[in-house]
């Protein structure tokens, strides 16, 4: 049970992932099918927060959700669009990667 909230809540991130790249494809929100897809992938990490949150400490939820979120969207933004890949800024994604993973081994159970 445990690891399978877990899971809900990795996967929680990585719709909040799809979420904001749906809104740079959405180009200020004027194309509809990347508002659709932003509503989905949001609603469904929001659903998927839901379930963690019943087992998760909603701080630890949260961070970790918006850990995977903002880095996963860092590095999607440095792959698809291009963006800084310095040395400092990988570095500093690679430390929110770290805190999320010292939150999950540090989760009781």
């Amino acid at each position: 049970m445990v690891t399978g909230v877990w899971l809900a809540l990795f996967a929680a991130g990585c719709c909040e992932i799809l979420a904001t790249t749906c809104v740079k494809f959405s180009d200020g929100f004027r194309k509809a099918k990347w508002i659709a897809g932003f509503i989905v992938t949001m609603s469904g990490s929001i659903f998927l927060m839901s379930i963690a949150v019943k087992v998760i400490p909603i701080g630890s939820a949260y961070a970790v959700w918006t850990g995977i979120g903002a880095a996963g969207t860092a590095a999607v933004g440095m792959i698809a669009f291009k963006e800084s890949k310095k040395v400092a800024r990988i570095a500093c994604l690679l430390l929110i990667l770290a805190g999320v993973i010292g939150l999950r081994l540090s989760a009781a159970g």
